[in-house]
């Protein structure tokens, strides 16, 4: 499973990942705050840079951009050493890990990085807990779907009403928490890869 890389753009972020990703052996991706994927559970782990909380004195701003990241394993990097307790607080009530602060050193980063990495890995079975299960049915219209097919020709395909492909096609984006098509696609092309695609 691959490990996302959450930064503000800029050098600094972009330095970040490239060190990251040369020092640790994993599948890296990288994304911005706040345009962030929406198919988090897919992945392994979520590093997020917090470098610009010590700038940006918005605590609030900053919440709410995090506050969509849905993950089990959120971990924080770089965030200011001078964090007031409340503010710890918010980011634990959210579920995030505070790894470590802005006066860590790059090679501490490493280390803690990866061993808070490496910790993921002993626990496969919550991973797969925490992909959806879709029925036969509903993986059947997925696959469909991943060939581009409309609604109307997946229903002739699989011998149903439009009107129940719909009512499938709303239960697979509310269990694998997706808001259309290219993302359910792109959703099932992760994980139904094996069985069916």
């Amino acid at each position: 499973m691959p490990v996302l890389f959450v930064s503000n753009s800029g050098l600094h972020g972009e330095l970040l990942f490239s060190l990251i990703s040369k020092s640790l052996p994993y599948n890296w991706e990288q994304a911005e705050i706040g345009k962030q994927c929406h198919c988090l559970q897919h992945y392994q782990a979520i590093v997020i840079d917090c470098w610009q909380l010590a700038t940006n004195p918005n605590l609030d701003q900053i919440l709410s951009q995090l506050k969509n990241v849905s993950h089990p394993r959120i971990l924080l990097i770089n965030f200011p050493s001078d964090l007031s307790g409340n503010s710890a607080e918010k980011f634990k009530r959210q579920n995030f890990r505070l790894l470590c602060d802005s006066k860590t050193s790059q090679e501490n980063l490493i280390k803690k990085l990866e061993a808070a990495i490496q910790n993921t890995e002993d626990h496969p079975s919550e991973e797969k807990q925490s992909v959806p299960i879709l029925t036969r049915r509903e993986q059947e219209i997925l696959v469909q779907l991943t060939n581009g097919e409309p609604n109307s020709v997946i229903a002739s395909k699989l011998h149903l009403s439009e009107h129940t492909v719909k009512n499938h096609m709303y239960n697979i984006f509310r269990k694998i928490g997706v808001k259309n098509r290219l993302q359910a696609s792109n959703w099932a092309k992760l994980h139904l890869q094996a069985e069916r695609i």
